[in-house]
């Protein structure tokens, strides 16, 4: 079976007036479209062979946005929808080639170098290796969704409540300050 995972991803890690116009074009290009151009690429043979996997490796920045990524979060929250549209589309086609859409806490790649969590317990920053067992086992079983660590799962019922709390909560559990410590493999 033929796996495409789209993995690319660049932050900026920038309050969005410090940030260029070149630079939230080059976030939107890396985390968007290049998912647009690879699966307009690979589609077409997963489409004629009767099966095939689609991985987009979004975040959960794609779920809740916070200070310091306005243009990453807001280039995850379209990968999402990208997978979730995609996936209907699929559907309607009566397509077995399946999707995944993965929405990870900060991986501890370098590419996040920095950053802080406020409760390791619930929001541990992950182990690329650990994320990519399960993004493996999540593609051997079909799961549409992938989302990391389980706390994660709470923000949708969260964003039930009215703006002020959803954004109470958020900064109780120190998502809104997750970024203040953040250096990047750039900056290094």
């Amino acid at each position: 079976m033929d796996i495409l995972i789209n993995n690319a991803g660049i932050v900026s890690g920038k309050p969005l007036l410090d940030c260029g116009d070149e630079a939230i074009e080059r976030t939107f290009q890396v985390n968007v479209l290049a998912g647009f151009w690879t699966v307009r690429a690979f589609l077409p043979g997963m489409l004629a062979a009767g099966k095939g996997h689609i991985v987009t490796v979004a975040s959960a920045a794609g779920l809740a946005g916070t200070s310091r990524l306005v243009d990453y979060s807001a280039s995850k929250f379209a990968a999402v929808g990208f997978d979730e549209s995609l996936r209907m589309e699929l559907k309607r086609l009566g397509s077995p080639v399946r999707t995944t859409v993965v929405c990870p806490f900060f991986i501890d790649t370098g590419m996040f170098e920095g950053v802080k969590t406020r409760f390791p317990w619930l929001l541990p920053i992950l182990q690329p290796d650990y994320v990519v067992r399960r993004i493996m086992k999540a593609i051997e079983g079909n799961r549409s969704r992938l989302i990391m660590p389980r706390f994660v799962l709470t923000v949708p019922v969260v964003r039930v409540l009215p703006p002020f709390l959803f954004d109470a909560v958020l900064g109780f559990f120190g998502v809104n300050r997750s970024m203040d410590e953040f250096v990047g493999r750039a900056q290094k």
